[in-house]
């Protein structure tokens, strides 16, 4: 048999991801398949032998694991292009060439007429990397290029062989760290020494290049649109945002731009420019000229660049029509799912792509199926046809039933893992291969993902759809960036005696087991609270969470009544169990059990101030053991929060107490002002009471500016009236803050957003306390009926500025308290008790209201 050669030059093809063979060896096989073919009466082509020649330091055994052919087998020509393309993808080989010839040595247990083929594989390997080394960057040092390297797990391979490709994917990741600096010109050369032992010593050459950020970002041709609207879209590139050069915001990378350019034309096409082209940018260096004071004031031409966007906007449209044709109707029918009614806008109405989008996913939602095991239905695609008419500039839109069915998810890929394991985000995501593609499930999944604070925010050019036409697939690749294991932030929110801050440190998955063990302090001028906690979702291999917490809270009330700052403190430390179990996508049940012990403790010299407590009781200890159950609902624009617990009984404890509590906030964008405004609701009930002896003091309820802005801690509950004897033996009356043991408010307010990442609300509350001594038991304090129950409201104007990184809001208000108690009341000849609350007030708060 005449030997025929195919040859691979690995070294040339570095540039690319994977190695690509050249054409010439698929000639060279189609070759060796032909001589087989017209061979004169062949009955069999054996592999006898398979021979490795130039080989130092890799075993022939492991090269010959990862081919196709085996020696005995039956030789198949069109395997030798699967094996070199296997051999390439190694990164072992500078070259690889194949030659099968005859073997001419006899096999009396064959044939005479069989055929026997030796493949030699001569194979010239890459040397083994020894050492990696950087030089000459003024502004990476070697400890951030391999931050930057691991994170994107580029670390040199030592040891291995020094593959140019991934030499080359890592001066690449090099360079593009200095391009996200402001060095648009920096390069990155790879220099290479080999010894005489096969290995080879690299060094990254780094030339930083000039500093040239963005200095001027222009749009050519015919935008049609006000170059400030087309500026808000860009976030990356703008150099005319506060503090640019400290965000980022003045440097060009064409990573950047495209996201960028991507804004741009979704506005377009979202604001009646459905054939709009936004082109890639022109960039040139340019010197502008800024002014500088110190030491004196000059003139300064700064080198930078200026970028240049075309952009074609195109004709104008309007919706003329949106309609849905017979058969999509009937088919969400037969669904049981009524169709919605799809009336035609206003005439004059903008086209808008999103609007469309939005249509279509919801006729595909009414038409698919939940259970495609059960349904006995074939699912089906929604398709949009659009007819743009260019004489008068508008466009008619039609929803139909798509004959083909929709895209399944083949495959779901996750990106950019370091940390976390492939299964806690998958478990996340409500998105599940084999099942029909669903968008709304895609950004849920991505939205609960984002929460768990362990990854950046999650962008839509993340995410990465790729649909195969042929068999109806898509195979969805998601890139994530870690923030990491261990967190360190900060926390805030409000509460009946004030707001709070505080700092949490987060440890996740430390022995392996997607635990979280957490670390808990804050506090503000009336409260401090310290807590340690252990959580574990998918318990038992549920979708439950199990967590264990162990807390001690302090708490000292400040009452706006009291002269003599606060009378009485509370103390409580104990050990919580909750557990929650997710029922659907928006709901959960959580069970909570609590065992803990809470000490009242009362200043002597004000004992007499708290209302229902006599001399003797300056210290009490209550020990508490409660079961609580909860439901929880949210959707993102409406949450519903549902909560009972009991305590004492055969729970054990001396607290016997039943509480409850309910919320619900609804937010939804303003259909009539503006787009970018929201109206927000939100209505709160709470209640709490002895079933046996009496009612802890520290078990009620002292609201105040959480639920009715303007208040102070107190004030919406009613006042009690206490006596004491004086030395002349006259009786003197004081009043206090009773607290509330019923509590309901309910708010509305209108939020839009303003410049710099800020929002202003206006708002209204409204907000009432009750006192009910049946509550109590047997001891009940004296309570001033008139304050008992009053009506309290405000209105007023806030401001909000979410801290970037603690994603906590902080609140800044003006309040009038329009519905307030202003009254005197006799408490006896002598005493009078003026009960106010203050006209207006400002207040600041952290956490969010809704």
């Amino acid at each position: 048999m005449t030997g025929l050669k195919a040859a691979i030059c690995v070294g040339a093809l570095m540039m690319a991801d994977k190695p690509v063979l050249s054409q010439s060896y698929s000639l060279a096989a189609d070759k060796l398949a032909e001589s087989a073919r017209t061979r004169e009466a062949p009955i069999l082509d054996i592999l006898d032998e398979l021979r490795f020649t130039g080989l130092r330091r890799i075993a022939p055994g492991a090269v010959a694991a990862q081919l196709s052919s085996h020696t005995g087998d039956r030789f198949d020509p069109s395997l030798i292009d699967k094996d070199i393309r296997a051999l390439a993808r190694l990164g072992w080989f500078e070259s690889i060439q194949v030659e099968a010839t005859s073997s001419t040595a006899p096999f009396p247990q064959l044939p005479d007429d069989s055929n026997h083929v030796i493949l030699i594989f001569h194979l010239k390997e890459l040397p083994f990397l020894s050492q990696a080394g950087y030089s000459g960057s003024l502004l990476l040092s070697q400890k951030q290029i391999e931050k930057i390297l691991e994170d994107k797990k580029l670390a040199p391979p030592l040891g291995k062989p020094a593959d140019p490709a991934v030499l080359y994917r890592i001066a690449f990741a090099i360079r593009t760290g200095l391009n996200e600096l402001g060095h648009p010109e920096a390069s990155v050369r790879i220099a290479r020494a080999e010894a005489s032992n096969a290995t080879v010593a690299v060094r990254f050459e780094i030339n930083d290049g000039p500093l040239l950020r963005v200095r001027k970002v222009n749009f050519d041709g015919h935008p049609l649109v006000s170059t400030r609207l087309l500026r808000r879209q860009m976030r990356n590139i703008a150099p005319w945002k506060p503090l640019a050069s400290w965000r980022g915001k003045n440097v060009y990378t064409r990573e950047e731009f495209e996201e960028d350019r991507q804004r741009i034309l979704t506005y377009y096409q979202n604001h009646g420019f459905p054939e709009a082209r936004v082109g890639c940018a022109r960039v040139a260096q340019s010197a502008e000229p800024t002014r500088r004071w110190p030491p004196w004031p000059h003139k300064l031409r700064q080198a930078g660049l200026s970028v240049s966007i075309p952009v074609e906007a195109g004709p104008f449209y309007h919706f003329e029509s949106i309609a849905a044709t017979e058969a999509l109707q009937q088919a969400a029918k037969e669904r049981g799912r009524l169709p919605i009614t799809v009336s035609e806008p206003e005439e004059g109405g903008v086209f808008s792509q999103q609007e469309i989008n939005k249509w279509q996913r919801s006729w595909t939602a009414r038409i698919q199926s939940k259970n495609s095991v059960v349904d006995s239905h074939p699912s089906h695609s929604v398709d949009v046809m659009r007819t743009f008419n260019p004489d008068n500039h508008t466009a008619r839109v039609t929803l139909d039933l798509g004959d083909s069915p929709p895209y399944t998810v083949r495959r779901i890929e996750f990106l950019g893992l370091h940390k976390f394991s492939d299964r806690y985000v998958r478990r996340r995501i409500v998105l599940r291969e084999g099942h029909p593609i669903d968008e709304r499930a895609l950004e849920a999944g991505l939205l609960r993902l984002a929460r768990t604070g362990y990854f950046k925010p999650i962008r839509k050019e993340d995410i990465h759809v790729q649909l195969d036409e042929a068999t109806r697939t898509a195979n969805v690749l998601i890139r994530l960036e870690e923030i990491g294991q261990q967190r360190a932030s900060l926390a805030g929110g409000t509460g009946q005696f004030g707001s709070t801050l505080g700092v949490v440190y987060t440890v996740f998955d430390l022995v392996n087991r997607e635990e979280l063990l957490s670390a808990q302090l804050d506090g503000g001028p009336e409260t401090l609270q310290i807590m340690l906690g252990l959580a574990k979702e998918g318990i038992f291999g549920t979708r439950a969470s199990l967590a264990l917490s162990v807390f001690n809270n302090v708490i000292r009330p400040r009452f706006a009544s009291s002269a003599k700052g606060p009378f009485f403190s509370f103390h409580s430390e104990g050990i919580s169990v909750p557990w929650v179990y997710p029922l659907t996508n928006t709901d959960s049940l959580d069970v909570n059990y609590t065992l803990s012990s809470t000490t009242t403790e009362y200043l002597p010299a004000s004992i007499t101030a708290a209302p229902g407590v006599t001399l003797g009781n300056v210290r009490s200890r209550v020990s508490s053991r409660s079961l609580g159950v909860g439901w929880t609902r949210d959707t993102g624009s409406e949450r519903i929060l549902l909560s009972n617990s009991a305590s004492g009984g055969w729970l054990g404890g001396s607290e016997n107490m039943l509480r409850t509590s309910a919320e619900y906030c609804r937010i939804f964008r303003d259909p009539f002002f503006a787009p970018s405004g929201a109206w927000s609701f939100r209505t709160t009930f709470g209640g709490a009471g002895s079933y046996s002896g009496d009612m802890p003091f520290y078990a009620r309820l002292f609201s105040g500016d959480e639920l009715v802005r303007g208040l102070r801690p107190g004030e919406l509950g009613p006042y009690a009236v206490t006596a004491k004897t004086a030395a002349s033996g006259a009786t003197i009356y004081s009043t206090a803050p009773a607290g509330a043991n019923l509590v309901t408010a309910t708010s509305a307010e209108y939020g839009f957003p303003l410049a710099g990442g800020t929002e202003a609300a206006a708002f209204f509350d409204l907000g009432s306390g009750l006192l009910l001594p049946n509550w109590l038991g047997p001891t009940k304090p004296l309570v001033l009926d008139v304050t008992n129950g009053a009506l309290h409201g405000s209105a007023g104007i806030e401001l909000r500025w979410t801290v970037p990184g603690v994603q906590v809001p902080v609140r800044a208000y003006y309040a009038v308290n329009v519905l307030r108690m202003n009254r005197f009341i006799s408490l006896s000849e002598n005493s009078m008790f003026h009960a106010h609350n203050r006209f207006s007030a400002f207040g600041w708060g952290l956490g969010s209201l809704f």
